[in-house]
């Protein structure tokens, strides 16, 4: 139960950052005056309701902060759509692709110990 615990919170870490840029973007544009800004909170509402999900179910939390990841990798970081492509990988997708591989692990810890 411990190990399942400690992964689940080393799962939110990654997850977190991203959530954590998001919320600066929003932040930092809004505050400037531009209000497309708010445009963040797209982003940033599914990262924080599949992070609340991965600590209440892992697998299903995991399962779907991957698809998140890809859905993410295909429209931000596609490297076929230009050359500004691994900023976005760096700093979204693959945060989230492992946040999403750490909350299967706790699932798997999970079933394990049952």
């Amino acid at each position: 139960m411990q190990k399942t615990k400690t992964m689940k919170i080393i799962a939110l870490i990654p997850s977190g950052l991203v959530a954590g840029i998001l919320l600066l973007f929003l932040i930092g544009e809004t505050v400037s005056g531009d209000w497309s800004g708010l445009g963040h909170l797209i982003q940033l509402i599914p990262v924080v309701l599949l992070m609340w999900l991965g600590w209440k179910r892992p697998l299903l939390g995991g399962i779907l902060l991957l698809v998140l990841s890809l859905i993410a990798a295909y429209s931000f970081a596609n490297p076929l759509r230009g050359t500004d492509w691994l900023a976005p990988l760096l700093i979204i997708v693959a945060p989230l692709m492992l946040a999403g591989l750490l909350f299967l692990g706790a699932a798997g810890i999970e079933k394990k110990a049952v």
